[in-house]
């Protein structure tokens, strides 16, 4: 059994940059290993392809708002119910991470039964496909020391907790301003462990329009 359910709900890859960087972060999720699942939500253009291509799991049916954006009570509803990992994580799929996302989550999960694991996230241009054959923890990690800049504090681009929490969430939509700053928010208003985990674990976000 995997540690975590890593979930995301995709933008569509139709634009041929979204398309590369979005197969990069869930390629990367991938390279972590079987302590990690990997579900992709929602009936956007091109995703159930993407994740056939990806060998990951996809589940197009999730409740939208009278925009057709996706609900995160509907994303976190779906994926609770699609896994039999003790932790889930939301995570952006701009997003690409590393090993110590997963040490991490299993280090606060020997201590604690009810947290919210967040963090900044460190920016980097990506043009092109990358390569996640051995070694590409330590490509990746250069080369991020050579281009990286970390970004202020203010947006959170993933969220991991155990499956006992966040079962009562608002009608947010996914990607709108707001939704991100509620779960630290709901987090601290029923007194679980919100953990800012900046200094020890680096998620990499894939620049774009």
């Amino acid at each position: 059994m995997s540690l975590i359910t890593l979930f995301s709900a995709p933008k569509p890859f139709v634009d041929p940059h979204i398309d590369i960087i979005q197969h990069n972060a869930v390629r990367s999720w991938k390279a972590l290993g079987n302590d990690v699942d990997v579900l992709l939500l929602g009936a956007e253009e091109g995703l159930a392809k993407a994740a056939a291509e990806l060998g990951v799991r996809h589940i197009s049916e999730v409740r939208c708002n009278t925009h057709g954006t996706p609900l995160i009570n509907s994303l976190f509803e779906t994926a609770r119910q699609a896994s039999k990992s003790p932790l889930l994580g939301f995570v952006n799929t701009d997003i690409m991470l590393m090993p110590d996302v997963v040490e991490s989550a299993r280090q606060l999960y020997e201590q604690s039964r009810a947290f919210l694991m967040v963090g900044q996230r460190w920016d980097l241009e990506v043009t092109e496909m990358l390569g996640f054959s051995p070694g590409w923890v330590e490509r990746l990690e250069a080369d991020l020391a050579k281009r990286g800049r970390l970004h202020p504090p203010g947006g959170s681009d993933y969220f991991i907790f155990p499956q006992n929490c966040f079962y009562d969430i608002p009608d947010l939509a996914v990607g709108r301003a707001g939704w991100d700053n509620w779960m630290i928010y709901e987090a601290r208003q029923r007194g679980w462990d919100c953990v800012d985990c900046t200094d020890s674990v680096r998620i990499i976000h894939q620049d774009h329009d």
